[in-house]
């Protein structure tokens, strides 16, 4: 891979979401198509001229001000479509910044998130506009991490941007007040960013570890404010470090995929596991939420790659527990897991049958390779190598897609 696109790659992962950010901060939430359209603009400039002339010395800020150039020529263009008393680019550019934001969000991708789920929008609408706008998803990457289709995503922003620009909102610090009732959907937005980093719905690779780096670092800037420092807070974080702590052994020297039950369990950050279990102290209070079940469920996983029966009993009280607090197929799907272990496949197989119809699990490619798991275990190999592949036929990167074909081999 050469250099300039080595930093092309760089640049639209760390700095797109923070370019937007502050355009949209000069033109207002409301025009946030015409801030992506001008670092899109800006992007596809660099990709044309940086092999040419050289990558510039500080290339963020060329991006930033190419990005600008080409925001004033879209208002200027539209200048007849845009109300009298709407500001320009120059008027818009705030004259200082308010000297509470750097002890409160001293970052222009949490001002964003926090933007994005403003309370005009439904939650709904809140997670879809932060992944494609404060976190840089395309419209595939949002549908594969919401289990949609891209259709209604698409739709869902249309919508949402228009909200915005209904009721004229702008990229401020919310007030104190304000940080609680939009703290939900941001740690929601960040735990779908983290999910996208840790199973990749697109690209070469099975995971995007700048990905998770990034949706731990954000997790851990909310953190440092009171305002948004919560317990629940914490124990996003700490799930993200146990799940980040075992990425280097998902994949062996060559890239393909390592299952669980054959991973040595060394691999795992020992520094990244400090992290997490000081994070999960954190959150222990009076409340207990998914995200404490989660984080316990994760913890497990990372100390072992094969769970013992003591191990194997807990996961079970955590997937029940976390049922009750969150159902959903994909939360039931991995409690059907963790019962095989317990109680064995045929049970298991029993519990799976009602999540066969569910609609948010037909595009899910690990609904059918647990059926195949289950199948190969109760001797069911024909089966089981139908579920395989057809779990193949829906994932989303070569490691994954590779390691199923194999499966689906090994049971014919």
């Amino acid at each position: 891979m050469s250099s300039v696109t080595q930093a092309l790659e760089l640049a639209f992962r760390e700095w797109s979401a923070g370019l937007v950010a502050a355009l949209a901060r000069r033109v207002g939430l409301g025009r946030l198509d015409l801030a992506e359209d001008s670092v899109q603009f800006a992007m596809l400039q660099a990709a044309r001229t940086w092999g040419f002339h050289g990558i510039p010395e500080q290339p963020r800020a060329w991006l930033l001000r190419v990005a600008l150039n080409r925001l004033t020529d879209l208002l200027r263009q539209r200048a007849p479509e845009v109300p009298e008393d709407s500001e320009s680019v120059e008027e818009a550019t705030p004259t200082e910044e308010p000297t509470r934001f750097a002890a409160e969000l001293p970052d222009d991708a949490l001002r964003l998130l926090f933007a994005c789920c403003h309370p005009a929008l439904s939650r709904e609408m809140q997670v879809t506009l932060t992944l494609k706008v404060a976190c840089g998803f395309s419209v595939r990457e949002v549908a594969a991490a919401l289990l949609a289709d891209e259709p209604t995503v698409a739709q869902r922003l249309v919508r949402a941007k228009r909200t915005l620009r209904a009721c004229r909102a702008t990229l401020e610090v919310p007030s104190p007040e304000a940080l609680p009732e939009r703290l939900g959907a941001v740690h929601a937005a960040l735990y779908l960013l983290f999910n996208e980093g840790y199973e990749a719905s697109e690209g070469h690779d099975l995971s995007r570890a700048e990905l998770c780096l990034e949706a731990l670092r954000l997790a851990e800037v909310l953190l440092s404010h009171a305002g948004t420092a919560t317990p629940e807070g914490h124990a996003l974080a700490a799930l993200f470090c146990f799940r980040t702590a075992g990425l280097p052994g998902r994949v062996d020297a060559r890239g393909a995929f390592v299952p669980q039950e054959a991973r040595t369990g060394m691999e795992s950050s020992p520094l990244l596991m400090a992290r997490g279990l000081w994070h999960l102290r954190a959150s222990m209070g009076t409340v207990l939420t998914p995200l404490h079940l989660e984080a316990e469920i994760a913890l497990v996983h990372a100390k072992t790659s094969t769970p013992g029966p003591e191990d194997s009993a807990r996961l079970l009280r955590l997937y029940d527990a976390l049922l009750t607090l969150k159902p959903s197929p994909i939360v039931a799907l991995g409690r059907v897991v963790a019962l095989s272990r317990v109680r064995g496949p045929a049970e298991a197989l029993e519990a799976l049958g009602p999540l066969r119809s569910e609609a948010v699990l037909r595009r899910y490619p690990y609904r059918f390779a647990v059926e195949g798991m289950l199948l190969e275990q109760v001797g069911a190999r024909s089966r089981a190598a139908d579920c395989f592949r057809q779990a193949a036929a829906l994932a989303r990167t070569p490691p994954q897609r590779e390691y199923l074909l194999s499966r689906a081999r090994a049971c014919e």
